[in-house]
């Protein structure tokens, strides 16, 4: 076709322009309808590229970030020490810091001082948005909660917006909110 297309114009060009001059405007035509077409494909590829990213985060980092925000929020009074640094390596950022501030205040004293024992597990997860490094996501939790003044369970519910980044190939929880 792009022949043709060449041919078409190289006909129009014969009866103006000396040989040599013909030459030279389909050499042109010729290398701009091959850039434009390489142009074309590079595009193509780069947006599928992309889409072809962001489909595998849409696949399962709901229910990554589900499980990642469970396991920050369970903690043991026996072993509360070894589940926060545990819980530690799956933030990041701000959020990391202001855990880390409220664990070493709060948490850890607490639940040594009262024996305080947290278990959450997650009941649902929803996707928010997606990228190819981040992604936010609603998670439903189900938390079991037991101390020393009060032997018999307490049931809770809860629900939070939970966005994760992926820096270095892991999932990292990068802010946690309470819906």
């Amino acid at each position: 076709m792009i022949a043709r297309v060449i041919g078409r114009i190289g006909t129009f060009a014969d009866a103006a322009r000396p040989p040599r001059y013909r030459r030279l405007t389909l050499g042109v035509l010729a290398l701009v309808a091959v850039s434009a077409m390489a142009g074309a494909a590079l595009g193509h590829w780069r947006y599928v590229a992309d889409d072809h990213r962001t489909a595998e985060v849409r696949a399962g980092v709901a229910e990554q970030a589900g499980k990642l925000t469970a396991g920050v929020l369970t903690y043991k009074a026996d072993t509360v020490d070894a589940d926060v640094a545990q819980s530690k390596t799956h933030l990041t950022g701000e959020f990391l810091d202001s855990y880390s501030k409220l664990t070493a205040d709060t948490i850890i004293p607490q639940a040594h001082q009262s024996h305080i024992d947290a278990r959450w597990e997650v009941s649902g997860a929803s996707l928010v948005s997606a990228a190819p490094d981040t992604a936010v996501a609603l998670v439903f939790l189900r938390g079991i909660t037991t101390n020393a003044t009060k032997p018999d369970p307490t049931y809770l519910v809860s629900s939070v917006r939970v966005r994760v980044v992926k820096p270095h190939g892991q999932w990292l929880i990068d802010r946690m909110e309470p819906l």
